[in-house]
């Protein structure tokens, strides 16, 4: 430890202890799997709108991600930051209260499970259980985002922040559960916000003064590094690469199970309100913070960096050691906080969803079956550590552009196969399990047939091939519901 590193070890040592006496605090409360998933649906709706946007930044909104702003420019920005962010809060909104009475009604705790519910198929709830586990693609991008930055801050090794990136956080979720969650989330969305604070505003100098205006800076960079779209890029060459298929995508990400399962944690319909506008604000601010990515271009002359390693370069670069500190524990903080979503949701679709339909009805439905599987949902967090250990150290080994595209591949194709089921099942009762699943597979093939088949020019850019799949399963849907007579309808909302 020296003069550098003293602030940044103060700090996580400090957010460490304070999270661990979280979790321990919180492990009485995580008694049932109900508790342990969702809590206990008394927490104030302003504390889940803020968890909900802590979990929708994560360390790819202030690490990953604005190193693709760096190589790309502003049609990054209104891609990333403007047209996504618009798609996720029309969705939030006009889903959000419908799946939430659905939901309760039922007293479903996962997307599997409300699926499956919606639709009387308990096929359906293995099929989106098995699914899910394409998340583990996001959890890899977290885990290296947050690497990078602990290397930095506290110079240790990659392979020992790693380790600590991993042990950490899957061992204070085993311990809390959703309470400890709803918690942590509420300390990180406050830090998060300072943070995002000092990024947006760390580049100001490049908005005022001589150059000639940030647009003109911009465009000294590359001939199209300040244009909306950018045809030398990979991933904004065009409107529809931009706009369009980001805003498709923005309406998609909300059924991620550690995203549109926030809605479950509240008891009324005026909740879901504060909900909302507690989220939308407060995720307005922490996408504004992709500019940062402009910023560090500008900023950092010289050789092209690669886009993961952006961010903690331009921190060490632009900020004194005592701000260095804070910065590096807001986004610890962005990390953290999705991470707990996905390990949470991951788990409990495993106990609650695969394991219950899967086991014999003799071992689920015994009274000690509650315990036994909040044992299970832990067991899971303890194989599944590894695992991501293992595809994270990979990233670092055989890095592509990103390990931003490495996650996108993976949770597009899970929520792309995700939309019509719960769109569906969530508006009209028309939509039988047969017509779900047939869409769902139907945006499965689209999207990685596009990806992995390299089918036209888009078929490196993942919200695109996405895009594709989520259109092409709604066109489906409706044929197969315009070709079904209303009196051979199954299920009912």
């Amino acid at each position: 430890m020296n003069g550098e590193t003293y602030y940044a070890w103060f700090a996580f040592s400090a957010y460490a202890i304070a999270i661990a006496g979280i979790a321990v605090w919180s492990r009485k409360r995580a008694r049932s799997m109900e508790s342990f998933s969702v809590g206990t649906r008394t927490v104030n709706p302003f504390f889940v709108g803020l968890s909900l946007a802590a979990n929708m930044a994560s360390a790819a909104t202030f690490v990953i991600n604005p190193g693709l702003m760096y190589l790309y420019g502003w049609a990054g920005i209104v891609g990333y930051a403007i047209a996504t962010p618009l798609g996720i809060f029309l969705a939030l909104i006009v889903i959000s209260k419908k799946f939430r009475s659905i939901g309760d009604r039922t007293r479903v705790i996962t997307v599997p499970q409300w699926i499956g519910d919606r639709f009387h198929a308990r096929s359906l709830t293995v099929y989106f259980s098995v699914l899910s586990l394409l998340q583990i693609t996001f959890l890899v991008l977290i885990v290296v985002g947050l690497s990078v930055v602990l290397r930095s801050t506290l110079g240790i090794s990659i392979e020992a922040a790693l380790l600590v990136v991993v042990g950490f956080t899957f061992a204070y979720i085993i311990l809390g559960g959703a309470s400890a969650h709803i918690l942590t989330n509420t300390i990180q969305a406050m830090i998060m916000i300072i943070v995002a604070i000092l990024f947006i505003g760390s580049g100001w100098e490049y908005f005022t003064g001589s150059g000639g205006g940030f647009f003109a800076r911009l465009g000294e960079v590359a001939p199209h590094y300040g244009r909306m779209t950018n045809p030398d890029s990979a991933l904004f060459r065009d409107w529809f690469e931009v706009v369009g298929a980001n805003f498709i995508i923005g309406i998609a990400i909300i059924l991620q199970p550690h995203i549109i399962s926030k809605s479950l944690y509240l008891r009324t319909e005026r909740d879901v309100n504060r909900y909302l506008a507690t989220a939308i604000t407060v995720a307005t601010l922490f996408f504004a913070v992709l500019i940062t990515g402009l910023y560090a271009r500008l900023t950092l002359t010289g050789e092209l960096l690669k886009p993961d390693v952006v961010m903690a370069t331009y921190i060490v670069h632009e900020f004194s050691p005592p701000l260095r500190a804070l910065i590096g524990l807001g986004i610890l903080s962005a990390g953290f906080s999705t991470l707990e979503g996905i390990l949470l949701a991951l788990s409990s679709i495993f106990a609650n969803d695969f394991l219950q339909s899967v086991l014999p009805a003799r071992i689920t439905g015994a009274p000690e079956w509650k315990q036994r599987s909040l044992r299970f949902a832990k067991v899971f967090l303890v194989v599944l550590a590894p695992v991501t250990l293992l595809l994270s150290w990979d990233q670092f080994l055989h890095p592509s552009i990103s390990v931003a595209l490495f996650a996108q591949n993976g949770v597009y194709g899970l929520f792309a196969a995700t939309f019509v089921p719960v769109l569906f099942g969530v508006f009209t009762r028309r939509a039988t399990k047969g017509m779900v699943f047939t869409a769902s597979l139907v945006a499965l093939a689209v999207h990685f047939g596009m990806y992995y088949g390299e089918l036209t020019r888009y078929h490196n850019n993942p919200a695109v091939t996405a895009a594709f799949a989520l259109i092409a399963s709604v066109a489906v849907m409706f044929l197969m519901m315009m070709r079904s007579s209303p009196e051979g309808t199954e299920g009912s909302v």
